[in-house]
């Protein structure tokens, strides 16, 4: 497996298991807003702050720039494969593309700015959340909207999402400390939890950088505090 590391500049690949670096590599032109990398190591999905997201083949060097959104991108992801991409912009919109050919597989709309997407590893789920009201589920095999999050707050922001490998559930982490458990097919939010904070700032706070399933039972959080979290789903 491998996993990538970037700043505003430049992105670094890494083999997890001999935890050798792989290349590093300098981005022009306009700074790294997201990034993404498929399970081999093989592509490289790069949002950058001019509104192009550029398809990196780490072996040939051939670069694909999707040019499809307006304004800055905040956030892509890609199927492990790396075939199929998504990508949100301060445009209002998300763009589930094609890597090969770069075209538009569906279009996505909402009200404001696109601030987080993520893919189903399996390739079964889309999901889309912008900066006011909206964060959808979308269904990968048809473009048709499943759910979409009931929450009661003005607006939730999201730092990490993760689909369940049944299905049925959706993982999300906020720059709040809060982590929530959410039934994909309702929307509902089924559970909550918030990560510890530092202690060291006032006011103790964390951003929940990744969540994850452990198994059916338990899942995983890793926040900017430091720490990472063990939590049982039905306690």
């Amino acid at each position: 497996a491998h996993v990538v590391t970037a700043n505003k500049n430049a992105f670094a690949l890494w083999n997890t298991t001999s935890g050798e670096s792989e290349g590093y590599w300098q981005v022009r032109e306009s700074n790294i807003r997201d990034i993404s990398v498929s399970n081999q190591g093989d592509y490289v999905l790069i949002g950058k702050s001019n509104g192009t997201v550029v398809h990196v083949t780490i072996d040939t060097g051939r670069r694909l720039e999707f040019l499809g959104h307006q304004e800055k991108i905040n956030s892509v992801d890609m199927l492990p494969n790396g075939r199929i991409a998504i990508s949100g912009s301060n445009d209002f919109v998300a763009y589930v593309w094609d890597t090969k050919s770069g075209q538009v597989i569906y279009r996505f709309n909402h009200p404001s700015r696109v601030t987080k997407v993520a893919l189903d590893p399996k390739g079964r789920f889309a999901f889309s959340a912008d900066s006011k009201k909206d964060a959808h589920i979308w269904d990968l095999k048809t473009g048709k909207k499943i759910s979409s999050l009931q929450y009661t707050n003005r607006q939730e922001v999201f730092s990490s999402v993760r689909f369940s490998p049944k299905g049925d559930y959706l993982l999300t982490g906020a720059p709040s400390r809060k982590v929530s458990l959410w039934q994909l097919g309702t929307g509902k939010r089924m559970k909550s939890w918030y990560v510890s904070p530092r202690k060291d700032i006032c006011p103790a706070g964390a951003v929940v950088y990744s969540v994850a399933f452990r198994d059916n039972e338990h899942i995983l959080t890793e926040s900017s505090a430091g720490f990472n979290e063990l939590w049982q789903i039905n306690d």
